[in-house]
């Protein structure tokens, strides 16, 4: 036997061994339970990240956060006015608002933005008073107001005066008692007005005037009285005219009538008055 051979035998006697061995191992398995056939096996879908930006949320609830916080913030102002009282000196304004405000009175005679005049604050109502001492003109009112988050509201436009306590003085009854052999004569001045009802010149004894009255005129504020102003004048020959100014304090009443009878000497002369007040407010 050739060399070549005898490793050919050998190396399949090795190799016969080797699969018996294997063989009996399978043999010597304990197979288990019969497994049926299985059908296709599928993997579960596996869905990768987005790669684009993350979904905001849904538009609905954006929208319902958004308008429930727009109502807060621009919810209405309501800010409403009105004439509180009216006096000698002024008008006093009040206002009301729906939460508090810093408010400002606009005010002016062509229209309420001509001036300004803070009320204090910021508050939800408050009153203040507009000074109007030389006139009694019609003036326009309105009243802004403005709120910490910066919302505006204002009032409607409204017209006021002053109280205008008006005063008519009427002499009822004036005589002027001259000394014989002399004249005389007596003028009347009241508010800017006069009226010379009796003279110069006249001879007396007594002589006696028309009753009279001076134009109606508006009182100052707080006005409770004022000067009815009487001229005398005097002839007494052979001396020169004289002449002599008194002034007679007329009380006013603060509404209606009064009746005021007075009795007035001067350079020789006596004037006898009965005069009636009529004041009247508007």
């Amino acid at each position: 036997m050739s060399r070549r051979l005898l490793v050919v035998l050998v190396a399949l006697g090795m190799l016969a061994t080797g699969g018996g061995v294997a063989v009996g191992l399978l043999l010597a398995r304990d197979p288990g339970p019969t497994t049926p056939a299985a059908g296709p096996t599928t993997i579960p879908e596996t869905t990768a990240p987005p790669t684009s930006r993350p979904a905001t949320p849904s538009s609905s609830s954006t929208s319902s956060s958004g308008t429930s916080s727009t109502t807060a913030t621009t919810a209405d102002l309501s800010v409403q006015a009105r004439v509180v009282d009216r006096l000698e000196d002024g008008v006093v304004v009040g206002y009301e608002a729906t939460e508090p405000v810093s408010a400002v009175l606009l005010w002016g005679f062509g229209g309420p933005g001509e001036q300004q005049l803070p009320f204090p604050g910021p508050a939800t109502q408050g009153t203040l008073k507009l000074s109007l001492t030389e006139t009694v003109r019609t003036v326009a009112l309105q009243v802004a107001g403005r709120s910490a988050d910066g919302r505006t509201g204002s009032s409607d436009t409204m017209t006021a005066r002053r109280l205008a306590r008006r005063v008519v003085l009427e002499v009822r009854d004036l005589t002027l008692d001259i000394p014989v052999g002399t004249t005389g004569g007596i003028a009347t001045s009241f508010r800017g007005s006069t009226v010379t009802p009796l003279g110069p010149g006249l001879s007396g004894p007594t002589v006696s005037a028309e009753p009279y009255a001076f134009p109606s005129s508006v009182l100052g504020a707080g006005t409770r009285s004022g000067p009815l102003t009487l001229r005398f004048s005097h002839d007494v020959p052979p001396e020169p005219s004289r002449t002599r100014v008194v002034d007679l304090t007329v009380p006013f009443p603060a509404e209606g009538q009064a009746t005021l009878e007075r009795d007035v000497s001067a350079i020789g002369l006596t004037a006898h008055l009965r005069l009636r007040v009529t004041v009247t407010a508007s």
